[in-house]
């Protein structure tokens, strides 16, 4: 059947027609109308604006050659329509390094939220993205992801399904409970990841830290409740609960610490400078050194300590002789 068409699709339908054309060559006005699905008489008057169409030069001004131009005897005597000038479309859009860098650790952030297909999709493109940035001189990248992202899917999951979710959290004292839960949103703040949800136990809205939640299922029970508005993230002030870190960095790091909120201990000392920070459990110690690994030593306590060390003996083992 064929179609009308608005001005938008005239703009979409103009755009389609280069590659098209640049793929199949001279091509008659019936074929191309058959191929859009619109009628003859809608493309003899679209087709004449490709003259006018094309990206200005270095004068910023429209000279001849930064037009495109088909074989206009063809086109008015034969009904064929063939581009004898292609502009642009011979030089293909590029990613700068910094453009795909940003895009390799999207991928990754968002790898862990995907379905299996999906991430197989991911690190694929991920894949592509990275053998671009190979060739290319003055390029450092790196993205550091964790062994595990426990419960991300599942919670993802739910949410987009509308089902109710259960799983087991562990408070910042140690407490373990069983919550069932309706998730409304899965965001980041200071450095987190958190889930806002309306906890079916509690009936009320509650946020949960994603580093503490265990065995994330979802139910076949759908959402029952579903927030007014737009849920979002509640602004995260400093709670001051679980573990104070006392951690030494270079100065120049501080900007970097911001979303852990450091409480600075005295003047720095020789470019270093000593600070506390709120850990909602140990494991958080390793998000802090991954601002800035190196710059970054956790001082105390213990258990922060070596939940850093076995991360640094984890992603060090693979490189051991």
């Amino acid at each position: 059947m064929v179609r009308g068409l608005n001005t938008p699709d005239r703009v979409v339908l103009l755009l389609a027609l280069v590659p098209y054309l640049v793929e199949r060559g001279p091509t008659p006005l019936a074929e191309l109308a058959k191929a859009f699905d619109v009628e003859e008489r809608v493309l003899r008057k679209l087709i004449p604006f490709l003259g006018m169409a094309g990206v200005p030069g270095e004068t910023n001004t429209y000279q001849h050659e930064d037009l495109f131009d088909i074989d206009w005897d063809a086109f008015e005597e034969h009904d064929v329509v063939t581009l004898t000038r292609v502009i642009a479309v011979d030089n293909t859009p590029r990613f700068s390094a910094i453009e795909t860098a940003v895009l390799i650790a999207g991928l990754q952030a968002l790898l862990p939220m995907l379905p299996p297909q999906e991430q197989r999709h991911a690190v694929s493109a991920s894949a592509k993205l990275g053998s671009g940035l190979a060739h290319r001189q003055q390029v450092s990248l790196s993205v550091s992801t964790e062994p595990t992202a426990p419960g991300r899917f599942e919670i993802s999951t739910a949410i987009a399904s509308g089902k109710q979710l259960s799983f087991a959290y562990r408070d910042a004292q140690g407490n373990e409970t069983v919550r069932h839960v309706e998730p409304l949103v899965l965001g980041q703040a200071h450095g987190e990841w958190y889930l806002r949800a309306h906890c079916l136990d509690r009936n009320a809205e509650r946020t949960f830290s994603v580093d503490r939640i265990r065995d994330a299922q979802m139910l076949p029970d759908d959402a029952r409740t579903r927030p007014t508005g737009r849920a979002s993230l509640p602004k995260l002030d400093p709670v001051r609960e679980g573990l104070v870190a006392r951690v030494r960095f270079r100065v120049g790091v501080l900007h970097r610490l911001a979303g852990f909120v450091p409480r600075l201990l005295g003047e720095p000392d020789n470019g270093w400078v000593r600070a506390e920070i709120d850990l909602a459990h140990p494991a958080v110690a390793v998000r802090v050194v991954q601002v800035a690994p190196g710059e970054i030593i956790i001082e105390s306590p213990d258990s922060a300590r070596d939940a850093v060390r076995e991360w640094a003996d984890r992603a060090l083992a693979p490189h051991d002789a």
